[in-house]
């Protein structure tokens, strides 16, 4: 992914009257597919990506839902295909563009969004399921499944 600053981020989301933005300045840019953060109000996220169909920047806003589950369960994110042990998912949505709010479109993933540090180089150990494919086809897999959601969406 390209490298962004604060004012681009920022011009993305021109909408928004409260957005937060994290620290960059220690983002390894080489080694996302998109940006993603979580509000400190925890009902919202943010992605940063590259649309696939024209290639310029795109902002999707979230809206973030925690599980509230008493047993615990191990689940698997949708978009990187980690499998937490537990409580590792939240439930995101998006409202789907042109429907007035009116529609919503939802997915398992990352409770944090990052998948993108979660699929290079298996730092994680911790996966309830370790994966044999290279690393090129498991970042393949989590554009292809990201792009086919927010697609539907009409958020791309």
């Amino acid at each position: 992914m390209l490298a962004l600053d604060q004012f681009s981020i920022q011009s993305l989301f021109s909408d928004e009257k409260n957005l937060f933005v994290p620290d960059i300045s220690k983002t390894v840019w080489d080694d996302l597919e998109y940006f993603g953060w979580i509000h400190p109000d925890g009902k919202s996220g943010f992605i940063v990506l590259e649309s696939p169909n024209h290639g310029r920047l795109k902002g999707v806003k979230l809206q973030r839902q925690k599980n509230r589950r008493v047993k615990s369960r191990s689940e698997m994110c949708s978009w990187c295909h980690f499998v937490h042990k537990s409580n590792g998912t939240a439930f995101f949505s998006v409202e789907v563009k042109g429907s007035d709010g009116r529609r919503n479109l939802g997915n398992l993933i990352c409770k944090d969004l990052d998948c993108s540090s979660r699929i290079r180089k298996p730092k994680y150990s911790d996966s309830l399921m370790q994966e044999i494919i290279y690393e090129p086809a498991r970042i393949w897999r989590m554009k292809l499944a990201m792009h086919r959601w927010l697609r539907r969406a009409n958020s791309i």
